[in-house]
């Protein structure tokens, strides 16, 4: 073999499948003659394109001027000796067909043909490293880039190593936990992918987005047709062997197993879309299957315009540092470093904890296992609270503030009828107006309104006191789990539930990362809330948040007022952060 000079080219891979055709980027390594060097893939979040030069940012980077860890990694992966190929994903960029959120049947494929075309067609493939005659690969990639790699690796073996960042373990469960539809996120995601799609999103995106709006007076979740989808392109199909038809799981039609493959799983904290839980969760299934898993966990994540606060970001906020005990992390040199032990045998230049999470700007803790805070431990504080639902109201109000031609102007749309679907909505008392378009309208309404009037939309949390921290140096750390029984709310209620801390009597409640989980209908409820990480001082009033209506869920709730009354245990995940360094 000769050797080799460091270049980046295009070109093009061919789906067998289906014709399709996959834009992508390859970074070649400089390397010396007779010597190889591991393949490592990387792709794109959602609405992105791919990574087209070592020295080049990413569209995403472009637009926001900041860097994102998992590609300043792949770029560093070129510069050290690793072939890397980054490549758009179907439907978006360059590459043909329609987007299909990581389907096994199609993106999956994609990911196979690949990878089959750089064993056998890409030039200079004689310097790919092998290991026992298979491919040595190892995969990087945030949140949609995180998708491909769990879908990818249990479509095909040839994966040694990946690192998703920010990734789903569900698509049902991150969209609509509890039967109950992440609306705002609904209409994020498909604004985001427009653009660099040209619209070539499969129409079942679509069909949710309109499922999602219009849930308010049809107070149902997602269809059985959206609903197979979302599971089916989900992890969790491979790690339980299932598949989803006609809304029911069924055993697996395919062979789909949990992926042999070790992993560096970086999830946020403070992550809206795919919270803490979905990446404990890969984590667990892939350990089960006996992979060599780490899991860090970040402050931040995908984040809500208005919400929360972006710095600059769009959709997402990682984080360029990561703490871990007494351990402090350069993200992006972490996920190579990671890929250079798995790959290469390189030594790490220092351990990395099993499990470990980001509490503050300057600390994080390494635990043995992520807590799981179960009242059934006997751990757990006891709740009776009583808590207003019904959103309508509350949205009513706020939109009589503004006169119809006000509302209009904020629209900023073409909605046919927009001023008499506006006066409908200001006119109407406690609920809406029997009309699909008017659900459709306030969702926008709401997106659009100024953070002062959504702050105003938020303090119509309950919060219920559960505990009084009585001493420094503790953290609230891990999924606390609410052991609950709910009654009343009126018809078809539905609550959302959060941890508060609250620092002053007279101040209000602090939801804790901002996380709230829907709870739908009454009875018995044993529900996991959405992991959090939180510092607290002495004298924090640490309890539950119970909200009637939350932006996130911003055309979820209940239309008809009620009051719901919530009796059980609260499980809180209360760590000591020295003991845990």
């Amino acid at each position: 073999m000769h050797s080799l000079a460091a270049r980046d080219y295009d070109a093009t891979v061919i789906n067998p499948n289906d014709g399709t055709r996959i834009a992508i980027t390859v970074l070649q390594p400089q390397l010396a003659p007779g010597e190889v060097a591991p393949l490592i893939l990387h792709s794109h979040g959602f609405g992105g394109t791919r990574l087209m030069g070592r020295d080049q940012n990413t569209l995403y980077e472009q637009l926001t001027g900041g860097t994102l860890p998992s590609a300043e990694a792949a770029r560093q992966a070129a510069k050290n000796g690793y072939f890397v190929i980054s490549f758009d994903e179907r439907g978006f960029g360059e590459s043909g067909g329609q987007v299909e959120v990581i389907d096994p049947r199609f993106e999956g494929e994609d990911i196979k043909a690949i990878l089959n075309w750089a064993e056998q067609q890409m030039e200079h493939r004689e310097h790919l490293g092998y290991r026992d005659g298979d491919l040595v690969l190892g995969a990087l990639g945030l949140s949609y880039g995180g998708g491909y790699q769990l879908i990818g690796a249990g479509v095909d073996p040839r994966f040694d190593a990946i690192v998703p960042t920010v990734g789903w373990y569900d698509l049902l469960y991150s969209l609509s936990p509890g039967d109950v539809i992440k609306s705002d996120w609904g209409v994020l995601l498909v604004t985001l992918g427009i653009p660099t799609s040209g619209a070539r999103l499969n129409p079942l995106l679509y069909q949710a987005l309109i499922g999602g709006l219009a849930a308010p007076l049809t107070q149902q979740g997602f269809s059985d047709p959206v609903r197979d989808k979302l599971y089916n392109n989900s992890p969790r199909s491979f790690c339980e062997s299932r598949e989803s038809e006609d809304g029911t799981l069924v055993a697996s039609v395919s062979g789909r197993m949990t992926p042999t493959v070790d992993a560096l799983i970086i999830q946020g904290v403070a992550d809206t879309l795919f919270t803490l839980n979905e990446g404990w969760a890969n984590a667990e299934c892939l350990r089960a299957a006996g992979n060599d898993v780490h899991f860090v966990g970040m402050r931040f994540g995908h984040t809500l315009p208005v919400l929360q606060s972006l710095q600059d970001r769009i959709a997402y906020n990682t984080e360029a540092t990561l703490h871990c005990g007494a351990q402090t992390f350069d993200t992006a040199t972490l996920e190579l470093d990671y890929l250079n032990w798995k790959l290469r045998g390189t030594p790490l230049p220092q351990p990395i904890p099993r499990n470990c999470v980001t509490v503050t700007q300057t600390q994080g803790i390494a635990v043995d296992t992520l807590p799981i805070a179960d009242p059934a431990d006997g751990s757990g504080y006891p709740v009776s609270a009583q808590a207003p639902t019904g959103g309508a109201s509350l949205l009513l109000s706020l939109l009589r503030t503004r006169t119809v031609d006000d509302l209009v102007d904020l629209l900023g749309n073409t909605v046919d009828n927009a001023a008499d679907i506006v006066q409908g909505l200001v006119d109407a008392q406690t609920s809406l107006p029997d009309d699909a378009s008017a659900s459709i309208v306030l969702a926008q309404l709401i997106n659009a309104l100024p953070a002062d009037e959504i702050d105003q939309l938020l303090s119509g949390g309950t919060f219920v006191p559960l505990a009084t921290i009585d001493r420094a140096g503790e953290a609230l750390v891990g999924i606390p789990v609410a052991d609950v029984q709910i009654s009343g709310g009126g018809i078809a209620p539905v609550a959302f539930l959060g941890i508060g801390i609250r620092r002053d009597a007279s101040e209000s409640a602090e939801l804790v990362n901002k996380q709230v989980r829907p709870v739908r209908g009454t009875g018995k409820q044993r529900v996991e809330l959405n992991g959090i990480s939180r510092e607290l001082e002495t004298g924090d009033e640490v309890g539950l948040m119970v909200y009637g209506f939350h932006p996130q869920y911003l055309a979820s709730f209940s239309t008809i007022p009620g009051v719901l009354d919530i009796t059980g245990d609260i499980g809180l995940p209360i760590v000591d952060l020295d003991a845990s360094r």
